[in-house]
Formats: C-alpha cells, structure tokens, sequence
C-alpha cells in the first residue's frame, strides 16, 4: 500500500509522555488525523474513477421499458461501441440489466435495483426510462437515447452544457416529424388526412403536436389525433381513424407506441393504412417505412459517452448530441400487402429497402 509520505516520529521525552487517567492526544496524532481527514475525500474520488485499473470493473446499468427481447440489437451496439473504445466486457466493465416488460410503473423501482448494486452510470433506452432514473437519481449519471427536446422538458439548461446528470442523443423527433408526413404524402399522395397516435398525457405531446400541425397546413394535410394508452386503446384507435377516412398514419414517441410496435404494424396492415414512423424497428415489425436516426449507430455512440464518464468527465459538461446518421428505411412488402404502389422516385431514396 501507499504510505502517502506520512512518517510515524520516535516518542518524546518521558515528562511529555501521558500520565495515567489523563487522557491527551499528541500532535502528531492531530496532525496525522487532520492530514487524512484531508485526504480521504482525495482518496474516494480517486477510487471513483478507477475502472479496471484496481481490478474491480465498473457497473453499468441497462435500464429498459421493454423486455430483453425486444430490440435486443440495441445493446449488441452499445457493446460493439465500448469495444472500438478498447473497453473489455468483464475486465473494465459489466452491465447490469434490468427490464420493467412493458410495465412504465416499475422504472422508478428498477432504478432504485441498479443504483443498489454501485452502478456508476445508467444507460437508459428510451424517454420514459430517461425520465424514471431522472427523478430517482441526482447523483449518477444518466445517458440515453432522447426523443423529447431536453431543454424544452427542463432535463438540461442547454444541449451544450446540460448542467445535471443527464446528457446524451436527442433523436430530433419534432424536428423530423415534418419530413416525415411529406415522405408519406410522397409514398401515397391522395392522401388528405393523416391520424396521429399519440398520448395526451405525455411529455411534450401538446408541443409535437402544435408543430405537426404547421408542417400538415404546408402539406395542405389535415391530422386526427389518436390517444391511446393500452392495446385496447389502439385497436379503438383504429377503428376510429378507419371511420374517419383516415389515409395514413405517423406515430409520436410514447411508451404506449414503444410498447406496442409490434401491434401497431399489424393494425397498420390490417386497416391497409400507409404509415410513417422514427425507427427502423417499426419497419421490421412489418410498418411501410421510418426515416430518423440509424438507433444501432446511437447505441455505438452512447458508449462514447461512457469512455469519458469514465475518465472522470461531469455529466452536466457533456454536450447532447446528435444522431450521426439518418436513414429512410422501407418495407416494400407492406406495400404490396396493402395495395400500394411506391412512386420509383421514392425507393430510390431509401437507404435500405425490404423486399
């Protein structure tokens, strides 16, 4: 062990020594307290940023709305980005899963799990996880994938200097949204009405929707808001916007809309409804088509963000970014499925196309 230089003197003289029943306390003694009484905060501080180097990994929590079966692809991605830093799974860090299976309510206590077993960061994968570690944790870095505007929905000062414990990726959902209802004009231009999933209760959900509909006048597009929270919810949803004459549908980043992808491209195909979504997940479920940020691409740069938590950076110092790579990603087989001709001029834009 270091001795940190601090050097044990011989005893004084026999008159300076204690008498019996008096009980006194030499200088040396306050100065070798008062001296590490100084350092210990030094030495905790010093402990926290160690990884690997004093043979204990760090802890990295995975904090998840869904299943460990969903999207699973995520933290394959997140893994490949802590290798290209040279960080080796089980010698510099470990994760610690937790998933709440759909279930928003038990993200609070989730959290509460991963910050009982040391973790020193929190990967949190989606916007309700985000917002759950957030109102459990000051302290612990919180990094994720962001689909509301952070400093509309006062998690960071500014994208530049955050100035808490949160910090990340903004998706850019609002910003994008407007390119995406001319996309699905473009994919299905009768279209005049376009029905909107999503939760009124949710943050920024009144914001998003204010901007959607400046983009939808500009299209000359009227829009239908869909409120759902639960499965039966959306099926009601859909049955309404069928009655409605509804010609296509876009979804805002919810966790009903997280929770029920899968769902949702099947009533999408069932309805024979066009539809537009931020992720390339939605398309794989069997959706028409999504144009937003490549999420493994993401996923590769969150784990940048832990290279420099690591190394001892704040988190409220750490810009929030943006997504390195968008994508327009189409399903040509729900197109088929549906009865609609995708325009040429279209495919030829997509970055990816699945047939």
């Amino acid at each position: 062990m270091t001795r940190f230089g601090i050097q044990i003197g011989r005893p004084g003289p026999i008159n300076d020594r204690p008498r019996p029943g008096v009980e006194t306390v030499s200088s040396s003694r306050l100065g070798r307290r008062s001296l590490l009484t100084a350092l210990l905060p030094l030495l905790l501080a010093a402990k926290a940023s160690w990884s690997a180097v004093d043979g204990s990994p760090a802890r990295i929590g995975w904090l998840k709305i869904q299943g460990p079966h969903h999207t699973p692809d995520q933290l394959k991605a997140f893994r490949d980005g802590m290798r290209t830093l040279g960080l080796v799974e089980g010698r510099d860090y470990v994760i610690e899963e937790r998933y709440a299976d759909g279930h928003q309510a038990r993200l609070p206590a989730l959290t509460a799990q991963l910050l009982g077993t040391g973790v020193r960061i929190i990967v949190a994968t989606s916007q309700p996880s985000i917002a759950a570690a957030a109102r459990v944790t000051k302290g612990v870095p919180v990094i994720g994938r962001m689909n509301d505007d952070p400093v509309a929905n006062g998690m960071a000062k500014s994208l530049a200097r955050p100035g808490g414990n949160i910090t990340g990726i903004y998706a850019m959902t609002e910003e994008l949204n407007a390119k995406r209802l001319a996309l699905l004009k473009e994919a299905a231009p009768s279209i005049r009405r376009v029905g909107v999933l999503l939760r009124r209760d949710w943050s920024n959900a009144e914001h998003d929707w204010r901007v959607a509909l400046a983009a939808a006048r500009k299209l000359d597009l009227d829009l239908l808001a869909l409120d759902a929270r639960s499965a039966d919810d959306l099926t009601a949803a859909f049955k309404q916007a069928s009655a409605d004459d509804v010609g296509g549908i876009m979804t805002f980043r919810n966790p009903t809309v997280v929770t029920y992808l899968k769902l949702i491209a099947e009533l999408c195909r069932k309805h024979r409804f066009p539809a537009v979504f931020d992720a390339r997940e939605y398309v794989e479920a069997g959706g028409l088509m999504s144009y937003g940020p490549n999420i493994d691409a993401i996923y590769r740069q969150l784990a940048t963000y832990v290279g420099k938590l690591l190394h001892g950076s704040p988190a409220g110092e750490l810009p929030i970014e943006e997504p390195t790579t968008l994508e327009l990603v189409i399903n040509e087989r729900t197109a088929d499925t549906i009865g609609l001709a995708l325009p040429p001029s279209l495919l030829a834009l997509a970055d990816a196309v699945i047939k």
